[in-house]
């Protein structure tokens, strides 16, 4: 069942302030560890005491709406039915101003890198961009945390509607790992460029590959693990691929009963299998 988490994002709307319970204080591990959290992700993650968490697989809003180009306000800014992408999240606008965002994904990544252990890793996936001329590597975002490699997510297909630049097909995913963090046997050998189709049927305006996060999953042995932007439910579904426990988070009631869903069907199938 998704806990429904009481400390909200000041952006969330009544509705899902009136689904959250009033309970300030989660128990670790057990209001965490195989559950769904709506909340805020920074609030839920400060809950989780140090070094409990060995892996966090995570693509946060890339903050698009507020795009200096036309791509995201003609209404044809994604591939997805209807535009999702331009239409933005259920309870995130995806418009922040830029140095608030900022700082927003280092919160994030400071409580990410606090409850990993020392064989502990971060999967971070953004997408770079340029902005006004200036290009958003987003080294203000992962600078100073100890990265250890970039992967680059070669996405296939995609649509580009300006004539002005070649088709974006890629994305970025930091490794930020802590000292003793080591790939499994023969995982080394995937290389550094992946490519993976996006996922096309998935009422998430912008879901993780199943298949991309299955590589990352069966990559380490990490046993718990963490994504603080669920979304669907990608990361966990992936988790239980592999017999792995997983915690998610994501601010969106929509998005966490579409995880929670996903998840009751999968467990469906597996006990049929």
């Amino acid at each position: 069942m998704t806990k429904r988490y009481s400390q909200l994002e000041k952006t969330s709307d009544v509705a899902l302030k009136e689904r959250s319970n009033e309970q300030e204080e989660q128990k670790f591990p057990e209001d965490f560890v195989n559950q769904i959290i709506c909340g805020n992700a920074v609030d839920a993650m400060k809950q989780i005491p140090d070094e409990s968490v060995d892996l966090v697989i995570t693509s946060p809003p890339y903050n698009l709406k507020n795009s200096t180009g036309n791509g995201m306000k003609d209404g044809r800014g994604g591939k997805w039915a209807n535009a999702a992408l331009q239409k933005g999240y259920t309870h995130h606008n995806d418009a922040m101003p830029h140095n608030e965002y900022v700082q927003w994904q280092r919160d994030c990544l400071t409580e990410m890198f606090r409850i990993i252990p020392e064989h502990g890793a971060i999967f971070y996936n953004h997408k770079w961009r340029v902005q006004a001329g200036l290009l958003q590597d987003r080294q203000d975002i992962v600078g100073g945390f100890p990265i250890r490699q970039i992967i680059i997510w070669r996405r296939k297909g995609g649509l580009n509607f300006n004539a002005g630049y070649f088709l974006p097909t890629y994305e970025v995913i930091y490794l930020i790992a802590k000292p003793q963090f080591k790939l499994v046997p023969k995982a080394n050998a995937y290389g550094d460029i992946w490519e993976f189709t996006q996922e096309m049927r998935n009422n998430h305006p912008a879901p993780f590959p199943t298949k991309l996060i299955d590589r990352i999953v069966s990559s380490t042995d990490a046993k718990l693990i963490l994504d603080p932007f669920m979304g669907s439910g990608t990361t966990a579904i992936s988790a239980l691929n592999f017999k792995r426990d997983y915690i998610g988070i994501d601010i969106s009631p929509d998005y966490c009963d579409i995880a929670e869903k996903r998840i009751a069907e999968y467990k469906s199938q597996t006990k049929l299998l």
